[in-house]
């Protein structure tokens, strides 16, 4: 479930006006990730990883791509994406498909992608997301929690609890609860179509991690997001 800063659902429930309005938008996102970590799991113990986000999209469409190198190592993923994601009233489904590459040494691999938000109130999100993997042959969920609050005119801030399901995806050894995540963020709008942000992360290992030899994680990461 490699996805860049935010579940594509929280990205949807994220992104300016501006860039939901309709014609051709596009984005350039751009970010520093002490750890490599998703599913619970250290992907690059001990390094950090840098990765490039760009996308272009017209009304419930979009596409993209999201390239990503290891600080100091070997280790590079590209990742290439398109996207439909309708607006339902209060309800925010999306459906994807993403081929991977994993270098120098990994196999490729395409996953599928679903999910869907819904706000509660002016403040609280839920929001449901899921990915089957072709290589493991099996899914991952994650249910989460989203809150959101503006606390100057510029800068919001955003904190998210997630708890994910594997089964068959990062283990074949257990399906069950993987692991527990909480995330919060700091989002900054420094001028019209840019944004910058930081972000702090921390996991806490379910059966699933533990089995697999994986501990509590935390990690941080800045970025920055322009649209045009």
């Amino acid at each position: 479930m490699h996805l860049p800063y935010l579940p594509r659902s929280l990205l949807l429930l994220t992104l300016p006006a501006h860039v939901m309005a309709v014609g051709i938008q596009g984005d350039l996102q751009t970010q520093w990730q002490s750890r490599y970590v998703t599913e619970g799991r250290d992907n690059l113990p001990g390094s950090s990883l840098f990765s490039v986000n760009a996308g272009l999209s017209a009304e419930d469409l979009s596409a993209g791509v999201w390239q990503a190198w290891e600080e100091g190592g070997p280790y590079r993923e590209n990742n290439l994406y398109p996207e439909y994601a309708p607006l339902l009233g209060d309800w925010r489904p999306y459906a994807n498909v993403t081929y991977l590459q994993f270098h120098p040494d990994d196999p490729d691999d395409v996953e599928v992608g679903a999910g869907v938000s819904r706000p509660l109130n002016r403040i609280v999100s839920v929001a449901l997301d899921g990915t089957w993997s072709r290589r493991a042959e099996g899914s991952f969920y994650g249910l989460s929690l989203i809150a959101e609050k503006a606390l100057a005119e510029p800068l919001i801030a955003s904190l998210r609890v997630t708890q994910t399901l594997d089964h068959g995806y990062a283990s074949k050894a257990y399906n069950g609860l993987n692991n527990t995540e909480a995330a919060v963020a700091l989002d900054w709008s420094a001028r019209d179509h840019l944004d910058v942000y930081a972000g702090w992360q921390y996991s806490w290992a379910g059966e699933d991690v533990r089995r697999d030899g994986g501990d509590d994680e935390q990690w941080g990461e800045i970025g920055l997001m322009l649209y045009f």
